[in-house]
């Protein structure tokens, strides 16, 4: 039994690819079933242990794991943890390149990389594309083109020309009315 290697396979992929490999379902699929390998080792130890002290004398909580069998299942454990965390990074990131690809490319996803993701992150970023939308169309700010310019300025001082005529006085902390 490998004790959270699949998982850390899946991040070794991402960590070597450029931008995001194919999504590999049988791996993942691989990592939840070595989860559920461990879990079910994990509860035949407790119910070997609850099996073996089964005395009415201590509370019917049954007698208390030998301390022969803790690194076992503490290994068991920490291999559980550890197959959630990776499975879960994987996927962060992968949601997170989603989110990035959707400002920069305004909502088009490209028929290529359609390839290289799973059916649920097609309709993830289709719902994320639509949110997006709808929030930079509605609301006071519905003007504002939210794919434009998205890195901040590099100097301290830059100059606002107003677009729109009938704005009125403007005051800053720096010049009074202009």
């Amino acid at each position: 039994m490998n004790y959270g290697q699949r998982g850390v396979d899946l991040l070794r992929e991402l960590k070597r690819s450029d931008w995001l490999p194919s999504y590999n379902e049988d791996s993942v699929r691989a990592t939840i079933q070595e989860i559920n390998l461990h879990t079910a080792e994990l509860h035949d130890i407790v119910r070997a242990n609850n099996r073996v002290g089964n005395d009415t004398s201590t509370g019917g909580g049954g007698a208390p794991v030998p301390i022969e069998m803790r690194p076992v299942m503490l290994l068991h454990e920490v291999s559980i943890k550890r197959n959630k965390r990776c499975l879960l990074a994987y996927h962060a990131h992968r949601i997170d390149k989603l989110r990035a690809l959707r400002w920069e490319t305004a909502g088009n996803l490209a028929t290529p990389m359609k390839f290289v993701l799973s059916e649920a992150e097609v309709d993830f970023f289709h719902e994320y594309d639509k949110l997006a939308s709808r929030h930079a169309i509605g609301g006071s700010m519905g003007g504002l083109d939210w794919n434009a310019d998205q890195n901040p300025p590099e100097e301290n001082f830059i100059q606002v020309r107003v677009v729109q005529a009938g704005v009125g006085k403007i005051e800053t902390e720096v010049c009074g009315g202009g």
